[in-house]
């Protein structure tokens, strides 16, 4: 299975894929895996491909 993620980067949010629950990345290695950090405080690690990116709307950032 080929990472759909290439590239995450630190203090990006994610959501993970089997729960759904959004964290925030805290390290990233070069071997696939993240370090993320759940808003309860507790971090744990994730092969990449077990996470997705968050697609924020675009009408959050339209003040009119």
């Amino acid at each position: 299975m080929l990472n759909k993620i290439e590239q995450l980067t630190k203090g990006e949010r994610v959501r993970i894929r089997s729960t759904g629950q959004e964290v925030t990345v805290d390290q990233v290695s070069d071997y696939g895996f993240a370090v993320v950090k759940f808003n309860t405080g507790g971090k744990h690690r994730f092969l990449n491909h077990k996470l997705e990116k968050i697609s924020i709307p675009v009408s959050l950032y339209n003040t009119n």
